[in-house]
């Protein structure tokens, strides 16, 4: 077992979907960890839930991953 299957796990075992970094725009599902292409560590990551993002600033249908299950309107 390695540091992405704890994590991993971790997320599924507590209704978590992913992770983001509250300080980018960036996150990844808790199916394809660590993409970091970002250039943040995943030190920086907190758990958080797929989410619709603001319409105003990404458009329609965009999802990300965050704090809360909804953000925006």
């Amino acid at each position: 077992m390695n540091l992405q299957d704890i994590v991993k796990n971790y997320l599924k075992d507590n209704g978590f979907d992913g992770l983001y970094n509250p300080d980018d725009p960036c996150g990844c599902s808790k199916d394809d960890l660590f993409p970091c292409a970002c250039g943040f560590f995943p030190r920086d990551c907190n758990p958080g839930y797929r989410c619709k993002l603001d319409e105003g600033e990404w458009g329609e249908d965009q999802w990300g991953f965050g704090p809360d299950k909804e953000v925006g309107g």
